[in-house]
């Protein structure tokens, strides 16, 4: 992968991480790493195979905010 993608991926993967993003901070940085790994893809930038590593823990990190959200919700009642 080229090095300046994989910077620029970490540094949203980082955003999403912090503790309690808003959900339109979490979903703004969703889609601008989603954006860069197709984009990343189609120009070259990565391979398929690490195109699919990026999504999946893209699905990951949005996954485990669903949860949180979930458990502050409940925790709210």
């Amino acid at each position: 992968m080229h090095t300046d993608l994989r910077h620029a991926l970490d540094t949203a993967y980082e955003r999403m991480s912090r503790p309690e993003p808003s959900p339109a901070a979490f979903a703004s940085s969703y889609a601008v790493c989603l954006g860069m790994i197709m984009g990343g893809r189609t120009c070259g930038g990565m391979s398929k195979d690490e195109a699919a590593v990026e999504r999946a823990r893209l699905s990951m990190l949005a996954t485990l905010y669903e949860i949180l959200l979930g458990v502050r919700s409940d925790l709210g009642r």
